[in-house]
């Protein structure tokens, strides 16, 4: 047995802010490397309403060398017991793919993570329909640090932030390019800026991480 599969579900921690520390993730296969845990206390319009997750390895248990955690989650919606309907979501058990949350490693044993849970379509489809009980799940999968850096999770994100915005604002100021300008010159109202801030702002306020979803929003 290599040091993943010693891993226990006590090195870890979530906390949604405002809720409880919970650490009752439960070992859901044989490798002892993935762990879930059902996130109990919230239903319903509630789900949306959570913006982020805190993730965190316990303090003085460590991640085995050269690994880190991996955060997922997904719906499990099942019917209410009075349930009639016959909605995707209410007809029977549902549970959704597991989407990444983010990742921690003994290098970086906490992070906050936005959950985009508000603006997730699966999400608001399920929680419109007071038949069905949905549940957030969270999985954990502990994979090695080549794995998780290769995905793009633990960095520095400051530059690729920027760049992000930067394009945003690019996309925007070139939807108003009509190319009379000529030359690789952009010709763009006098308020753009103005007017691109309080795009920025009023989208922001839904989706905190919208822009690093797409460069092409225009």
């Amino acid at each position: 047995m290599n040091d993943a599969q010693q891993t226990s579900s006590q090195v870890l921690g979530v906390l949604i802010p405002g809720g409880v520390v919970r650490t009752d993730f439960m070992p859901s296969d044989p490798s002892g490397t993935k762990f879930t845990l059902a996130l109990t206390g919230i239903s319903g319009t509630d789900i949306s309403a959570v913006s982020e997750l805190v993730f965190f390895l316990l303090p003085g248990v460590p991640l085995p060398p050269d690994h880190g955690a991996l955060l997922y989650w997904q719906i499990v919606s099942t019917p209410a017991s009075n349930s009639m309907s016959s909605t995707p979501f209410s007809s029977g058990m549902l549970t959704t793919e597991f989407e990444l949350v983010g990742a921690i490693a003994n290098h970086k044993p906490s992070g906050v993570f936005r959950t985009g849970w508000a603006t997730n379509e699966a999400i608001g489809a399920a929680i419109k329909h007071p038949s069905s009980n949905v549940t957030i799940n969270l999985g954990v999968s502990i994979e090695p640090m080549s794995n998780v850096q290769n995905m793009g999770i633990i960095q520095d994100k400051t530059t690729h932030v920027a760049m992000k915005i930067a394009m945003d604002l690019f996309n925007y100021m070139q939807s108003f390019d009509t190319g009379v300008g000529g030359g690789g010159n952009m010709l763009v109202p006098k308020n753009v800026f103005d007017r691109w801030i309080s795009r920025f702002e009023a989208k922001a306020r839904v989706d905190p991480t919208f822009f690093m979803k797409s460069s092409d929003d225009g």
